[in-house]
C-alpha cells in the first residue's frame, strides 16, 4: 500500500507521534535551509577562495562537489538508519555533525583541508536530508494539510537554494569568505537544543540494516566519475588517468546496482520501486534540473563577479530573480500537484527549466546584467514548481515505513546532478576559456613582449574563471597591455559562459524528452 493510499482515508497511523507538528515543520525547515542554503552560499565566495588559495577551476570545483557526494552516497544509508534506530536521533546527530564542521571550516589553512571538512558537512547534511521528508509525512498524516506542508518545504528548499549567492555576497561583501560558514555555528546549536528537547520520535521501523557496502560503491563510483570529469578539462578526456577513473567509477556504479539487486539483505534502492517508468522519469527530472540550472548558476555567479565586476553581494542581488520565481512557484505546484498527474507536472516544469536555459545563453560582450534576467525568471519558476513537484511524486513510491528510502532515493538523485553538473560544465568552461585566451594572446599585438609565465598565469587564471580580475597580477612594466588583455579576458571568459549554458541547455532539453517516454511507458503499463 502506497503512502498515498494510506492518508487519504483520513486516519492517521496509530502509532504517530503526540502533537506538534508545526514545531516540526519549523525545525526540519530551518534545517533544509541551512544544509540547502550551503550547496550554493559557497558560489559567493568561490571567487575569494581562489585568490586566497591561488586555487585552479579543479580546487574551485571541489569546494562544491566534496559537499555534494557525501550528501548524495550517504542519504540512502542514514534513511535507513533513521527508519530503523529513530529518525529524531538520526536528525539531531546531522546537525552536530554539520554544525561542528561549520565552526572547523572557519579555521582552515589550506584549500585540501576545506574541501575534506566540506566532505564532513555533506555527511551532516546528509543526515539531515535524509530524515526531512519522513519526520514531516508523519506530523502531518492527513492529505490536506500535507499538501500544504510540502509546499512549505518546497518554497524553503527552492528559495534557499537559489537565495544562497545572495546570502553568501552579503557575508563575503561584509565579513569575507569565512563568515559563510560562521553563520551556521550559532543556529546549529539552537536547533539542536530546541529539536532534542521539543522534537517527538516518529516509529521505528524494524528489522531494517543499514548497507555499508552499498553505500561505499556508490560514494567510490560518484568521487571517481566526477573526479574524471574535473581532470578531463586538463587532461583531456583520452587521458590515461581519466580513462581509468571512467572505468573505475562504471565498475563501482555496475558493482552497487549488482549488489542492490542479489546481495544486500536490506538494499539502500528499492529495485521493484526503481523498475517502474515513472519512477524513473521522475529521477530523470530529479538530476536533470539540477546537473543544468542549479550548477549553471555557479559559473554565472563566478561570470558576474569577474567579468562584469560585481561585489559578491551585487551579484547575489542579480541572480535573486531566480529565487523569487522558485519561491513564487513551489507552494502554488504543491497544491496544483494533487489535481495535475505527476508525468505532466514533472515533464512541463523541467520544460521550464530547459527555456530558463536557452534564454540565459547568447551573451555579448555589449550585453549588461539585465541580459539574463528573463532566464533567471523562467529558470526559477520551474526550479520552485519542479522541487515541489518532486517532493510530491516522491511520495507515492512507498509505503510510510519506508519513506525515508523514497525520499532519500530522489534526494541522492538531485545530489548526483548537481556533483556532475558542476564538474561537466565546469570542465567545458575551463576548457573554452583557455583555449580562447591562448588563442587571443597569440594573436595579440606585442604578445612577444610578454614573458612565458605571465602568459600562462594568464591562461589558467582565466581557466579557473578570474575573468578580468586577472589583469590585475599584470606587473606594472606591461600596463599598456591590460586594456588588450582585458578584451582577450572579456572574450574568453563570455565564450565560456556560452558554451556552458549551451550545454546545460542540451541537457535540459534531453531530460525532458526522456522523460517523456518513461512516463508514456508507465502509462502504458499501467492500462
Amino acid at each position: 500500500m502506497s503512502l498515498t493510499e494510506t492518508t487519504t482515508r483520513g486516519t492517521p497511523p496509530a502509532d504517530a507521534p503526540p502533537g506538534r507538528p508545526r514545531t516540526v515543520l519549523f525545525l526540519v525547515c530551518v534545517a533544509i535551509f541551512m544544509l540547502m542554503l550551503d550547496a550554493t552560499v559557497v558560489t559567493a565566495a568561490l571567487a575569494g577562495i581562489r585568490a586566497h588559495f591561488n586555487a585552479s577551476i579543479d580546487a574551485l570545483q571541489w569546494v562544491v562537489d566534496a559537499y555534494s557526494i557525501p550528501l548524495a552516497g550517504f542519504m540512502l544509508t542514514f534513511a535507513t538508519l533513521g527508519d530503523r534506530f529513530g529518525r529524531k536521533r538520526m536528525f539531531l546527530t546531522g546537525m552536530a555533525v554539520f554544525t561542528g564542521a561549520s565552526l572547523a571550516l572557519t579555521l582552515v589553512g589550506t584549500v585540501v583541508e576545506l574541501d575534506v571538512l566540506r566532505a564532513v558537512q555533506g555527511v551532516g547534511a546528509a543526515m539531515l536530508f535524509a530524515t526531512a521528508l519522513p519526520l514531516l509525512s508523519v506530523a502531518f498524516p492527513e492529505p490536506g494539510p500535507r499538501a500544504k506542508t510540502i509546499g512549505v518545504y518546497g518554497a524553503v528548499m527552492a528559495g534557499a537554494t537559489v537565495l544562497g549567492p545572495v546570502v553568501g555576497g552579503a557575508l563575503v561583501t561584509a565579513f569575507g569568505w569565512r563568515s559563510i560558514f560562521t553563520v551556521n555555528v550559532p543556529i546549529g546549536a539552537a536547533v539542536l537544543v530546541l529539536a532534542a528537547l521539543r522534537m517527538p520520535e516518529p516509529p521505528r521501523a524494524r528489522g531494517r540494516r543499514a548497507d555499508g557496502l552499498g553505500s561505499l560503491l556508490l560514494t567510490g563510483g560518484l568521487v571517481a566519475g566526477v573526479f574524471a570529469v574535473t581532470r578531463s578539462s586538463a587532461l583531456g578526456w583520452t587521458s590515461s588517468s581519466v580513462i581509468a577513473l571512467l572505468v573505475t567509477a562504471a565498475v563501482l556504479l555496475a558493482g552497487f546496482l549488482a549488489w542492490q539487486v542479489r546481495g544486500a539483505e536490506h538494499p539502500l534502492l528499492d529495485i521493484a520501486m526503481a523498475r517502474k517508468p515513472g519512477f524513473v522519469g521522475t529521477a530523470i527530472v530529479s538530476a536533470g534540473h539540477m546537473a543544468t540550472l542549479m550548477a549553471a548558476t555557479t559559473y554565472l555567479s563566478l561570470f558576474l563577479i569577474g567579468t562584469l565586476g560585481y561585489t559578491p553581494l551585487q551579484m547575489g542581488l542579480r541572480v535573486i530573480p531566480i529565487s523569487i520565481g522558485a519561491m513564487i512557484a513551489a507552494p502554488l505546484t504543491a497544491i496544483l500537484a494533487k489535481r495535475l498527474p505527476v508525468p505532466v507536472s514533472l515533464t512541463a516544469t523541467m520544460g521550464l527549466v530547459a527555456v530558463g536555459m536557452f534564454l540565459l545563453g547568447g551573451f555579448a560582450d555589449h550585453d549588461s546584467w539585465t541580459y539574463f534576467l528573463p532566464g533567471e525568471i523562467v529558470g526559477g519558476v520551474g526550479l520552485g514548481a519542479i522541487t515541489a513537484a518532486n517532493q510530491a511524486a516522491s511520495l507515492t513510491f512507498a509505503s510510510q515505513e519506508n519513506a525515508g528510502m523514497a525520499s532519500a532515493t530522489f534526494g541522492t538523485l538531485r545530489q548526483v546532478g548537481m556533483a556532475v553538473g558542476i564538474a561537466g560544465l565546469g570542465s567545458v568552461f575551463s576548457h573554452v576559456a583557455r583555449r580562447d585566451a591562448a588563442s587571443g594572446l597569440a594573436t595579440l599585438p606585442g604578445a612577444g613582449s610578454l614573458p612565458q609565465d605571465l602568459k600562462q598565469e594568464f591562461v589558467r587564471q582565466l581557466g579557473a574563471a578570474s575573468g578580468h580580475q586577472v589583469v590585475a597580477a599584470v606587473p606594472p612594466r606591461f600596463r599598456d597591455s591590460v586594456p588588450a588583455l582585458t578584451r582577450v579576458a572579456d572574450h574568453a571568459s563570455i565564450d565560456a559562459l556560452n558554451s556552458v549554458t549551451t550545454l546545460a541547455t542540451v541537457v535540459a532539453v534531453v531530460s525532458v524528452l526522456l522523460a517523456v517516454i518513461a512516463f508514456t511507458l508507465d502509462r502504458g503499463r499501467t492500462k
